[in-house]
């Protein structure tokens, strides 16, 4: 989401909606039922992406190739059967899905969902005001630029969103699935089944904090997701706000 700063990385995230005092041992997980797979995607390459700069909430679409860039996970998801599939509402994330899933995958049960897509605006990235659209480069010399950098949970972009209202409407996002999740529940569920598999088509930076508020040890960060990329959470709901959660290879 910012820009890869040596040097300027800051540790002090938002932390982990997971309570230490009411979660269950990390040691624990081998002998848990996972209840939801979460397979989450970072759109495709845009232009502004390529030239480094800041690319929040401004609507742009990916370059052209985009088909051949994200063809690898195309091909990676091709049958896999999602129970929801959620996708920012922003442009590049509407064409990565259009690609990676097609129409036709949908329709014809190839790529199987229990109902349409579902566009969701709390999956956009943080909204970064009036840097939207700028460079490293074109900030480094504003104080608040550099005060932001070193303490983005304290400054606020100038037009832009804090970072408050970034974690909560994530947290807000988690709360969904729980709700979803916990209503699924009107009979025992097999043991051996899969858990269900849900596809969130979204942005790097959003990845990054879903991440560190899922998984024990991890800060802002501790992944790096490129365009085109899928990463896969295992998760427990030990309760609202409480999950127990698990990295898997990809």
């Amino acid at each position: 989401m910012k820009q890869d700063i040596a040097a300027k990385r800051t540790v002090e995230y938002a932390q982990s909606p997971n309570s230490q005092e009411d979660k269950v041992p990390y040691d624990a997980k081998e002998d848990l039922h996972w209840d939801m797979e979460l397979v989450l995607v970072r759109h495709g390459t845009t232009l502004w992406n390529k030239e480094r700069r800041y690319l929040g909430h401004s609507d742009l679409g990916l370059l052209p190739g985009a088909e051949q860039e994200l063809k690898p996970l195309q091909e990676k998801l091709q049958g896999q059967s999602f129970a929801r599939i959620y996708c920012s509402d922003l442009m590049r994330c509407r064409q990565t899905l259009q690609i990676i899933v097609p129409e036709s995958e949908l329709t014809s049960g190839g790529s199987l969902s229990t109902m349409s897509p579902m566009m969701e605006p709390r999956l956009r990235e943080l909204h970064f005001g009036e840097w939207d659209g700028k460079t490293y480069d074109m900030l480094k010399d504003v104080s608040l630029y550099r005060a932001w950098i070193d303490e983005p949970q304290r400054i606020t972009p100038p037009g832009g969103e804090s970072w408050a209202d970034f974690v909560n409407r994530l947290r807000k996002f988690l709360d969904s699935l729980y709700e979803w999740r916990v209503a699924m529940e009107v009979q025992p569920m097999d043991l051996t089944a899969a858990p269900p598999s849900v596809l969130v088509v979204t942005h790097g930076g959003v990845i990054r904090q879903l991440a560190c508020m899922l998984i024990p040890g991890h800060d802002f960060w501790s992944l790096n997701p490129k365009p085109g990329e899928a990463f896969r959470i295992q998760l427990r709901l030990a309760g609202r706000h409480n999950y127990i959660a698990e990295m898997l290879p990809h």
